[in-house]
């Protein structure tokens, strides 16, 4: 009976002991797992720390450094070319960009995200450019300060580019970028969204002219002359909207704005020609003869109260009616326009080119390219002249043998294998509906005008086997020199045998010097600083594209970099793990 008392009571004694060791051991698992559960805890928050600060010092970095960040867009959207990046990087001017949206409500839209990233490069490679977004409404104070440089009245949604003193602004929508003017017509009906009329990004090419436009110490004023007494000066030939002067007299007043020329537009019967104000006159094809009054204007303007100085720009083209008035002033300048157009139909020495112009339908077209003078003062600095400039339907230019002093170069010629098309002026009549007719007494002074057009036939046969090859200019500029003591002062005509030569399809085309040309050989003429001339890009294609150095970067970083941060992150686990 004893016995069986003390063999219960050790039993009795010996369960707290059990129980002890169990609690311990469930503390010790306890411990274990809030040991490892508060290491991956910590683990977890510092790799999504470090993950944050990666993404916050590669995107200081972006912003800093703009070369390392990818662009893998088809067109290189968001690029930079090397011509803006030589000029903004030497830029030694302020310049602030601003734009009169709250920065989160601009950049959720895709498009407007475009602008934002390409103007942040902008302040990534210059220290000189500062960037700044505001609210019209909350910001009155930021608003005044550009509004009392700019004479138009600022909303929201534009783009401000200013030095301090001088002031460029633009429209995030039809400056920013390309689109297609039937889908926009839609759209301002409410039958589209913006973004189905986009057809072509033009950031760098809007801002960089904004840049050296307010950065540029010789500005110069162009006086574009589009009306005469309130009617289109140049022929439409077709539906205004596919007339293709049309589309030329935009390309050459948007190619001139956006390479820094102050440009506004004139009516050459109502206007003063202003030579305080106006550096440059444009005289696109006028579609009937200039009044007598208007051609003494041009002539005062280029004499410029015995200063000369000045420069006019006459566009001859194959729509004009007969000219008599303004074939006389050319005659005083040695040059004289042909009734013809110069065709090179030699195709198998390469001498012309199948183009799309903005002709009905938008027709194809074969035109002769030209060669630039060997002139070294008007070469327009081409950066890549094996482009081609062509010149399609060109009325031949002819220099007239005269002991006025005055001289004549021819700036582009075809080659010796084209001829000359005879063409017959056109006959533009009064339509007595229209508000644009005007009447007069006396034809010698009725100012150029046009509502409806008949284009008469050549009378006489040709034989284009037989026709006198050889040469032809289809531009040249005529030079009224004079000495004043120890400098050399002096006038310019220049003359141009084609409104077509400067068609949009060309002018925005970077396969052809068209553009370049023009813009180069007026900086020259002008003494201006040379503007870039930048193409568009295109927005119309989806694909993914990559260079050879980014694509090896790309395939460096996938097959080698992060392998090996994945082998060593497993060693130093396993070396952990074995001496735990």
């Amino acid at each position: 009976m004893e016995n069986q008392e003390k063999k219960v009571k050790k039993e009795f004694d010996s369960q707290p002991a059990v129980i002890s060791e169990e609690k311990r051991q469930k503390k010790l698992k306890l411990r274990k797992k809030l040991k490892y559960g508060s290491l991956a805890t910590t683990v977890t928050v510092i790799f999504v720390a470090v993950v944050v600060l990666v993404n916050v010092v590669v995107s200081l970095l972006g912003n800093r450094f703009p070369d390392l960040v990818l662009d893998l867009t088809t067109s290189n959207v968001y690029e930079i070319g090397e011509e803006t990046l030589d000029y903004i990087k030497n830029l030694d001017q302020d310049v602030e960009i601003a734009i009169s949206v709250d920065e989160s409500n601009f950049t959720t839209d895709k498009y407007n995200k475009m602008i934002s990233e390409t103007i942040a490069k902008y302040q990534g490679y210059s220290d000189h450019i500062s960037v700044t977004y505001f609210d019209t409404t909350k910001d009155p104070d930021i608003l005044s300060k550009y509004q009392q440089l700019y004479p138009g009245t600022i909303q929201a949604g534009q783009i401000i580019v200013t030095n301090g003193t001088r002031i460029k602004v633009f429209n995030c929508e039809t400056d920013m970028f390309e689109v297609d003017q039937q889908s926009y017509q839609y759209y301002q009906y409410g039958m589209l969204s913006f973004s189905d009329c986009i057809t072509g990004f033009k950031g760098e090419q809007t801002l960089t002219s904004a840049i050296m436009n307010v950065t540029d110490s010789n500005p110069k004023a162009v006086g574009m002359i589009a009306t005469s007494n309130g009617s289109v000066i140049f022929a439409q030939t077709q539906a205004y909207a596919n007339d293709p002067n049309t589309y030329a007299f935009y390309a050459i007043e948007n190619l001139l704005d956006e390479n820094g020329y102050d440009v506004e537009r004139l009516d050459i019967i109502t206007d003063e020609l202003d030579t305080e104000k106006y550096d440059i006159l444009l005289l696109p094809a006028p579609a009937n003869d200039l009044t007598m009054d208007s051609i003494n204007k041009l002539q005062d303007f280029l004499y410029n109260d015995g200063n000369l100085g000045k420069q006019l720009i006459y566009i001859a083209d194959y729509t004009q009616s007969s000219t008599p008035n303004l074939d006389g002033f050319l005659k005083e300048w040695n040059i004289q326009v042909d009734y013809s157009a110069v065709i090179d139909e030699n195709s198998g020495t390469n001498q012309e080119v199948n183009i799309l112009l903005s002709q009905a339908n938008n027709r194809s077209f074969i035109a002769p390219i030209v060669t630039v003078t060997d002139d070294e003062d008007y070469t327009g600095n081409l950066s890549n002249a094996s482009l081609p400039i062509v010149a399609p339907m060109a009325r031949p230019i002819e220099t007239l043998n005269s002991n006025n002093g005055r001289v004549v170069t021819p700036l582009l010629t075809s080659s010796d294998t084209s001829y000359c098309s005879p063409l017959s002026p056109k006959e533009y009549t009064i339509d007595e509906d229209t508000d644009e007719s005007i009447t007069t007494e006396n034809a010698e002074t009725e100012p150029a005008t046009q509502a409806e057009t008949t284009e008469t036939q050549t009378t006489t046969s040709f034989d284009a086997a037989s026709a006198e090859h050889g040469a032809n200019t289809v531009m040249a500029i005529g030079k009224n020199q004079q000495s004043t003591g120890d400098s050399l002062i002096e006038s310019n005509v220049i003359v141009m045998g084609s409104m077509s030569m400067m068609d949009i399809n060309l002018v925005q085309n970077t396969a052809y010097n068209n553009a370049e040309y023009f813009i180069g050989l007026l900086n020259s003429v002008c003494g201006k600083e040379d503007s870039i001339v930048i193409a568009s890009k295109d927005l119309s294609q989806t694909s993914i594209t990559a260079t050879q150095a980014q694509l090896k970067m790309i395939r460096t970083v996938v097959v080698f970099v992060i392998p090996a941060v994945v082998v060593v992150i497993g060693i130093v686990v396993a070396i952990r793990r074995r001496y735990r």
